[in-house]
């Protein structure tokens, strides 16, 4: 695995080489405001089933998907008017909202449902990324299925490094908090959290009274 240092903005060598391994169907390790993630172009099937095969994660199993912005996630999900309101409240952030899905992503990606979970990550080196980036990115905690989430790109590359499927590229920068997004399950008249995390109830409740 080659790991790159996450250098001061504008990011550049390791924004070039993250772009350039996610144009080629590679997978990616990078920070994000929550936990260290495994990255790769969502819209391509063979990128994504690496990614599982990497993880070790059951097929049948969903990845999320980060998007630049709310006009993206509506390219990918039917979101309404008054949810993409609320979305505006949570994102950028740790929120992982779940929306049926236009069926526009491989089935490898949505594990046949018809449902999605999309996210704005508030982490300003994949917003970079996402930014140059005409594609969602599939995404998943960087730890081998049912490990807990790496904190650091150590921890990451340690989980793979005796794997036969390894990400192409550790971006290293530094420690984040290691604590999962919260997911709000939005396919219904209200929001209802299906995983707690960084972002706690009381703060959805917050936020949906902004909206």
């Amino acid at each position: 695995m080659e790991v790159i240092a996450l250098n001061d903005a504008p990011y550049v060598p390791a924004l070039m080489r993250a772009i350039s391994v996610s144009q080629a169907g590679g997978v990616i390790v990078a920070p994000t405001d929550t936990v260290y993630g495994l990255l790769c172009n969502g819209t391509d099937e063979a990128a994504v089933r690496k990614m599982f095969a990497i993880k070790h994660r059951p097929q049948e199993k969903a990845f999320p998907i980060f998007v630049r912005d709310i006009a993206m996630a509506r390219q990918y999900a039917y979101i309404s008017d008054a949810k993409a309101k609320f979305l505006a409240e949570v994102w950028p952030g740790a929120v992982t909202a779940v929306f049926h899905h236009k069926e526009k992503l491989p089935e490898a990606l949505t594990g046949g449902r018809d449902t999605i979970g999309i996210r704005i990550p508030n982490h300003p080196f994949i917003a970079a990324l996402l930014e140059k980036l005409d594609m969602p990115l599939a995404q998943t905690s960087a730890n081998i299925s049912d490990g807990a989430p790496a904190k650091t790109a150590a921890e990451a590359a340690a989980y793979f490094e005796k794997n036969p499927d390894q990400p192409d590229v550790v971006v290293d920068g530094g420690s984040v908090s290691g604590i999962s997004s919260t997911v709000v399950d939005c396919t219904g008249a209200s929001p209802l959290i299906l995983r707690s995390g960084l972002v706690s109830k009381a703060d959805i409740d917050r936020m949906l009274g902004n909206a």
